[in-house]
């Protein structure tokens, strides 16, 4: 297996790993308070003002999504609706915050990789100069 298709790999089982531990998850009871909208929108729009959101694009579009969609029913006072949507929202932040560390890893072994090559290429320069 090369290590590209080791790396996208492994990136997707992360990820299903992910899916699969969030949705298994037993449902929780969040508290609906008048705050609880206006907080979910200083998280989000922390998650939109950090490295993560260039990391995971997709998933701040499905926060950015939901959050409208828990704001509509933050207006209609369909409070049910909001503690699911807020609960998904935090679940999508965490996702996304994982796949940044993913994507900052996966950088991370990029660069290491180079550093071996290039060391492999200055070791066969080296060998060819002995006698």
């Amino acid at each position: 297996m090369t290590p590209k298709a080791f790396k996208s790999t492994l990136l997707v089982l992360i990820l299903l790993i992910m899916t699969f531990l969030v949705g298994c998850a037993p449902p929780t009871v969040i508290e609906i308070t008048d705050n609880t909208f206006y907080q979910l929108q200083q998280e989000v729009e922390d998650v939109k003002n950090s490295q993560v959101a260039n990391a995971a694009p997709l998933e701040m579009k499905f926060i950015t999504e939901k959050l409208q969609n828990a704001k509509r029913a933050k207006a209609n006072g369909d409070v049910r609706e909001e503690a699911r949507l807020t609960q998904q929202i935090r679940a999508d932040i965490e996702i996304a915050r994982l796949r940044a560390e993913v994507n900052r890893l996966n950088q991370s072994l990029l660069e290491k990789r180079d550093e071996l090559s290039a060391a492999r290429v200055y070791l066969q320069q080296l060998e060819s100069q002995l006698p």
